[in-house]
């Protein structure tokens, strides 16, 4: 008998066998052609701009969404619930029944995002399937038994539509979930739309050539995406080409302009990691290689104080689940009514060569020289005060009347010997890279202060003497 693993998360669909991957790490992506082959991952995702009424990437979500009750679905469902659970059916059969033979068992690493309920609907489309479950468990508390952590670690994660974040606390030989935050305000797909649109407004300022006007070039400029962004991140720059007519159209983005458009994510995922952590302790963060490919995550988290970044592989969860101990009643809880969900994994007996990367956050942060607002750059002067508010000083920054969660004096820009510092004095708050600050916090170069909701932002730069003069004029 083996032991299959299914990493059940619809931004990251993998699955194993005895601790080795079988296949890609693929999105939860199903692109039903009545003219073709159904088609499920990356080449479901070929053609999702071409013919996106085909194509279904929502079924999981569906329902950790609380799509009906518990168990398999039925008439009284809906068409919703029914079309979802069709379309999980499909998926299981297609990318995890081949692999599964017969006595073999299947564990299955969920996602915070999909609770108890969800879990019910899962359970009925694997025996629709003829897949032979015997455990649901918590990804997140696998990931770090997985790899040995210790301590309390966040682990945060993106899904097609959402983000998350689980506290796992260890201790006395176990990894244990303790607590979940979820945000549907932004995931994966809303910030490839945004890149998208960026992209496709560079190109037109450049050659007037709109690859968004039809869906041939939509989808060849999506099927850049994920190389060019990761691209970016890692070196700084991008350059995408598409044929345009008898040419070609060629931009190059950095990776300040990637980060920007993802920022609804980052912040989002800041957000989570900070209701999670515990006062005053600096938090110990687990990240899938994957998401470490986002621009701005890596800066973004980096910017929690003495925060320590840990990444695992893509695949890693799904190996760690086709690695758990068989338990001895294995074969009655395949064929359970209910199948228990454990949220509590034994440390130091699942994958101990695995590899663990720690990413160091920047060495040294440069001191920010200038404030910039409304394409000036305004001097931070040493020994000297900036205030901001909707009534600061006459050398102050004035924002405007009316904005909704700006005081009269909100904060103020203290330039003294600790360094560049930001002190918070309204009701409203004031956010430091998406988070909000505790009373002050120190600033640097590439900072981002957000004022007001939706707010203003106020970024922080360095420019040398002879710079200084033509940034204040941009």
């Amino acid at each position: 008998m083996s032991i299959v693993g299914l990493q059940l998360d619809d931004a990251a669909f993998a699955v194993a066998r005895d601790g080795a991957p079988l296949g890609a790490v693929t999105p939860s992506i199903v692109h039903a052609d009545p003219a073709d082959a159904t088609r499920f991952g990356t080449l479901a995702a070929d053609a999702v701009r071409r013919t996106p009424h085909r194509v279904s990437y929502g079924h999981w979500a569906a329902f950790g969404a609380g799509t009906g009750t518990a168990g398999k679905p039925g008439v009284s469902d809906g068409a919703a619930a029914r079309a979802a659970f069709t379309v999980a059916c499909a998926e299981l059969r297609q990318r995890v029944a081949p692999h599964v033979a017969p006595g073999d068992r299947l564990r299955i690493a969920v996602p915070p995002a999909l609770d108890t309920d969800a879990l019910g609907w899962v359970l009925a489309a694997c025996r629709e399937a003829a897949l032979p479950v015997d455990g649901f468990h918590d990804a997140a508390a696998l990931a770090v038994a997985a790899l040995g952590l210790e301590g309390e670690v966040i682990v945060p994660a993106v899904g097609l539509t959402h983000t998350s974040a689980t506290r796992v606390v260890v201790g006395e030989g176990e990894a244990r979930r303790r607590a979940v935050r979820i945000s549907r305000d932004a995931g994966l797909l809303t910030v490839q739309q945004r890149w998208l649109e960026m992209i496709a407004e560079a190109m037109v300022l450049r050659s007037r050539f709109d690859p968004l006007h039809e869906a041939a070039s939509e989808q060849r400029l999506y099927d850049l995406l994920p190389t060019a962004a990761a691209r970016a991140a890692r070196e700084g720059s991008a350059t995408l080409e598409l044929p345009a007519g008898a040419a070609s159209c060629a931009v190059t983005l950095s990776r300040d302009q990637f980060a920007a458009a993802a920022r609804p994510l980052t912040r989002a995922l800041v957000a989570s990691i900070d209701a999670l952590r515990s006062d005053g302790a600096p938090p110990t963060l687990l990240l899938s290689e994957t998401l470490l490919e986002l621009p701005g995550v890596v800066e973004a988290l980096s910017a929690l104080p003495g925060v320590r970044l840990h990444a695992m592989d893509a695949d890693l969860v799904a190996r760690a689940a086709s690695m758990l101990p068989v338990a001895a009643d294995a074969a009655a809880e395949a064929t359970a009514v209910e199948v228990p969900l454990r949220r509590g994994i034994a440390v130091g007996a699942i994958l101990g060569e695995a590899r663990v990367v720690e990413i160091a956050p920047e060495a040294a942060r440069t001191a920010p020289t200038h404030v910039l607002w409304r394409g000036s750059a305004i001097p931070l002067v040493p020994g000297t005060v900036l205030e901001v508010g909707r009534a600061p000083a006459a050398d102050g920054i004035r924002l405007d009347e009316g904005l909704a969660g700006v005081s009269r004096l909100h904060c103020t820009l203290r330039h003294g010997p600790e360094g560049v510092q930001v002190i918070d004095h309204a009701a409203y708050g004031t956010w430091l890279n998406g988070r909000r600050i505790a009373g002050r916090a120190r600033l640097a170069a590439g900072d981002r202060l957000r004022i007001g909701d939706p707010g203003v932002e106020l970024a922080l730069i360095a420019v040398g003497s002879g710079a200084a003069t033509d940034a204040g004029t941009g």
